[in-house]
C-alpha cells in the first residue's frame, strides 16, 4: 500500500531573526556615525586647546617666559579628555616647572572655569591629572627649611624630586560667591608620605568666609619613607658634631657611632626614641582629637601602621564661625566631655590602619 503524502509545514522564521541583517547594519552605521561625530568633536577641542597653548606661550614670552610642551592627544565618545606630554616652564632661561604628563578630563568644561576666573556664575566639574612633576629645588628647600643641615636637605629634596598631582571634583557658583565646592580627590603623591584629602563645603563667600558651611572632609596620609627622614635627620646632624659630641648625641636615640652603620636597625632605634619623646609630651596635649593624632604618628613611628586617616562630618550644617563658638566652649571642658559635646555638632574621627 503507498503510503499517505506527508502534508508540508510552513515554517515561519523568528521576528528578529528576519530583521537580524538589518538591525546589524543600522548598528554598524549608527557606530560609525558616533565615532566620525567624536573624532570630530576630539580634533575641533584639541585645536581650541593646542590654540589656547600657544596664545599662552605668546603671553609668557612678553614677560621674560617660555613653556614647551612635546605632543598633545585627544579622545573620548561622551566627553573629551586631552594628555598633554612634557611641559617645560621657564623664566629668565630658568627651568622652574615641569610635567612629563598633564592630563585634563572633559575638557570642554574648561572655559567654564575660565568664565568663573571672570566672575560668572558656573556649574562644572574638574578633572586634571599631573604626572612626573618636577619642581624647582630652590622652592623646595625653602618648603622643607633654611635651618638643617645641606646633608639632610639634598637627602630630601631627592625624594621629592618628582611628584604626582590629581584633582578631581565638582564646583556651582562664582569666584565671589561658591554656592557648592565638592573635592573628590585632591592627591599628592610623593616618595616620603602621600597625602589625599576630600571634602565638601557649602555657601564660600570672599566677602564673608565665616558663612561657610564644611560638610565633611577627609585627609588621608601614609608612611612611605619617614624613616629615611629620621635616619637622614639624626646623621646629618651628629655629622656636624665634633667627635666627642657625638657619642652624646647618639645616646638621646639609645645608639652608639657603629650602630649608625647599620641602618635599618639605626632607624629603627630613632624612631622609637621619637616615639618615647612624643608619648612623654601626651599628658600636657590639650584636646582629644590632638591626642587620637599624635597616638596614630607614634603608632607609625613604631611601625604598627602606614596609614593614618582624619575624618570630620558636620552633624548640624553649622557655619565656620558657629563651629568656632562651639570649640572654644568645649576646650573649658574635660577631654572626654568635650569629645561627647562635639559629637553632635560636628565629629572628629581619626583612624589608623
Amino acid at each position: 500500500m503507498d503510503e499517505a503524502p506527508i502534508a508540508e509545514q510552513t515554517v515561519y522564521e523568528p521576528f528578529y531573526k528576519k530583521y537580524k541583517i538589518h538591525l546589524t547594519v543600522t548598528a554598524a552605521i549608527a557606530a560609525v556615525g558616533i565615532s566620525a561625530l567624536a573624532h570630530y568633536k576630539n580634533t575641533k577641542v584639541k585645536e581650541e586647546l593646542i590654540g589656547a597653548m600657544n596664545h599662552y606661550q605668546e603671553e609668557l614670552l612678553l614677560s621674560g617666559g617660555e613653556m614647551k610642551y612635546g605632543s598633545v592627544e585627544c579622545g573620548g565618545i561622551i566627553s573629551t579628555d586631552c594628555e598633554i606630554k612634557a611641559i617645560k616652564l621657564s623664566i629668565m632661561g630658568q627651568e622652574q616647572l615641569s610635567i612629563g604628563s598633564l592630563r585634563l578630563g572633559n575638557v570642554e568644561e574648561l572655559s567654564e572655569l575660565k568664565a568663573f576666573a571672570s566672575g560668572q556664575n558656573i556649574d562644572a566639574s574638574i578633572d586634571i591629572e599631573a604626572d612626573d612633576v618636577t619642581l624647582p629645588k630652590p622652592l623646595l628647600a625653602q618648603i622643607i627649611s633654611q635651618n638643617v643641615s645641606n646633608a639632610f636637605q639634598q637627602n630630601t629634596l631627592n625624594k621629592l624630586d618628582t611628584v604626582s598631582f590629581a584633582l578631581r571634583g565638582d564646583i556651582e557658583g562664582s569666584s565671589k560667591n561658591i554656592k557648592y565646592l565638592n573635592v573628590d580627590q585632591l592627591r599628592i603623591d610623593n616618595a616620603i608620605m602621600p597625602l589625599e584629602f576630600s571634602m565638601s563645603a557649602r555657601e564660600l563667600s570672599n566677602t564673608s568666609p565665616d558663612t561657610m558651611i564644611l560638610d565633611h572632609f577627609i585627609l588621608t596620609m601614609k608612611d612611605r619613607a619617614i624613616s629615611d627622614v629620621t635616619y637622614e635627620s639624626v646623621k646629618s646632624f651628629a655629622d656636624s658634631l665634633a667627635d666627642n659630641e657625638k657619642e652624646a648625641f647618639l645616646k638621646e636615640f639609645n645608639l652608639t657611632l657603629p650602630q649608625m652603620s647599620n641602618r635599618p636597625k639605626a632607624s629603627h632605634l630613632i624612631n622609637i626614641a621619637i616615639a618615647k619623646h612624643f608619648e612623654t609630651d601626651l599628658p600636657n596635649t590639650s584636646g582629644m582629637v590632638e591626642k587620637d593624632l599624635i597616638n596614630a604618628m607614634i603608632q607609625m613611628l613604631k611601625g604598627e601602621t602606614n596609614e593614618i586617616t582624619l575624618e570630620g562630618k558636620n552633624q548640624k550644617k553649622l557655619t565656620m564661625i558657629q563651629l568656632q563658638n562651639e570649640l572654644q566652649k568645649s576646650s573649658a571642658m574635660s577631654d572626654e566631655e568635650a569629645q561627647k559635646y562635639m559629637d553632635d555638632k560636628f565629629k572628629l574621627e581619626v583612624n589608623s590602619n
